[in-house]
């Protein structure tokens, strides 16, 4: 049997791994509100996300003062991140299932939220391991 270097790369454990584990920090986002789209960026917001090979976590500091964790499940489908929030402070979250588009591009992790056609929110995280 032959191996080429392109079978090589395609069985290669970096090229199956997923591309979002590790350690992130908050960069930016944008909010949908009742009265409309908010802004937040590092360092007046803080937060730190985790994603392991089966669960994600976050907890999130405002201005120095502790404001949401959470976590739960999720799952990778195509260019889509779909999470289940299992725990955390904000109780309208719990049980939730989002479905996130997101890219990676260079250390940065671009995601977006849209749900029945109208905007959520959209982050930019930055990989920090």
């Amino acid at each position: 049997m032959k191996v080429t270097a392109l079978s090589l790369l395609l069985l290669s454990p970096v090229a199956l791994a997923n591309p979002l584990l590790g350690t992130w920090e908050f960069v930016e986002g944008k909010y949908a509100t009742p009265d409309g789209i908010v802004s937040a960026q590092a360092p007046n917001l803080t937060s730190i996300k985790l994603i392991t090979e089966a669960h994600h976590s976050y907890i999130t500091q405002s201005e120095g003062k502790f404001k949401y964790a959470g976590g739960g499940s999720y799952k990778i489908e195509g260019d889509r991140f779909i999470e289940t929030y299992e725990y955390g402070n904000v109780t309208t979250l719990l049980g939730r299932t989002m479905s996130f588009s997101y890219k990676i591009d260079g250390n940065l992790w671009h995601h977006e939220l849209y749900e029945d056609g109208k905007f959520v929110e959209k982050e930019v995280w930055k990989k920090v391991q």
